[in-house]
């Protein structure tokens, strides 16, 4: 298992997200141990069926255009985006985000999500599992380092799901603790990521910068050597 996929996963997990406003909702919503479960299997069943074919993908592109070069091309792409976007970010180029509110309901996109969530079906449970995790820069980069690597299909197929379950780290903790101590799975879960949405965009601006120069540097310094 490479370092770098559990690193980005782990970033992915802890990382502000609109699915923690979504869990926050479940939490509160009647039933939220069949919810959160909803959520959790959909979600991680849709991310781990694209994961899997992208790194089918990207395998073959390695294979068909000369191994590392085409994975170094990604990482310099994938590298530039992730530093536009954290420059962008930081220099206030994009619209502002309104700040969310410390319980996570938050406003905006985070309003919506909840409003949705008040009262859910199964169906709408399971489809926020997978609406909050679409695929983007981050996953594709893990991706990328998978297929990279050149694992055979089982292989690829056990890290996307580590990678996965990373991601939906939040989610799965809600889950198990609102087994346990249902009672208490929401002052847990506001405790847990109390830090983390006070420096949400701080959190999001320096993951992105990191990110960026790391992979533009590695993927430039394969296309030299």
């Amino acid at each position: 298992m490479s370092p770098e996929v559990l690193v980005l996963g782990l970033f992915s997990g802890i990382r502000p997200a609109t699915s923690l406003a979504a869990v926050f909702a479940l939490l509160k919503a009647p039933e939220p141990r069949r919810l959160l479960l909803l959520f959790c299997i959909a979600g991680l069943a849709s991310t781990w069926l694209i994961g899997v074919l992208v790194v089918l993908v990207f395998h073959g592109a390695n294979t068909t255009f000369g191994g590392s070069t085409f994975s170094a091309v990604l990482d310099v792409a994938f590298g530039s985006a992730a530093l536009v976007a954290g420059t962008a970010l930081l220099r206030g180029w994009t619209p502002p985000t309104p700040r969310r509110r410390s319980t996570a309901a938050g406003t905006g996109m985070a309003d919506r999500i909840g409003q949705s969530l008040r009262e859910p079906s199964a169906r709408v449970a399971a489809g926020a599992g997978v609406a909050t995790h679409i695929p983007g820069l981050i996953y594709l980069v893990a991706l990328n380092s998978i297929a990279a690597a050149q694992p055979g299909r089982a292989a690829a197929a056990t890290q996307v799901a580590v990678y996965d379950a990373l991601w939906f780290l939040v989610p799965i903790a809600s889950l198990v603790l609102v087994i346990v101590r249902p009672r208490a799975a929401l002052t847990y879960l506001e405790a847990g990521t109390a830090w983390v949405r006070r420096h949400d965009r701080a959190v999001l601006i320096g993951g992105l910068l990191l990110l960026g120069a790391y992979l533009a540097v590695k993927g430039t310094v394969k296309l030299l050597t």
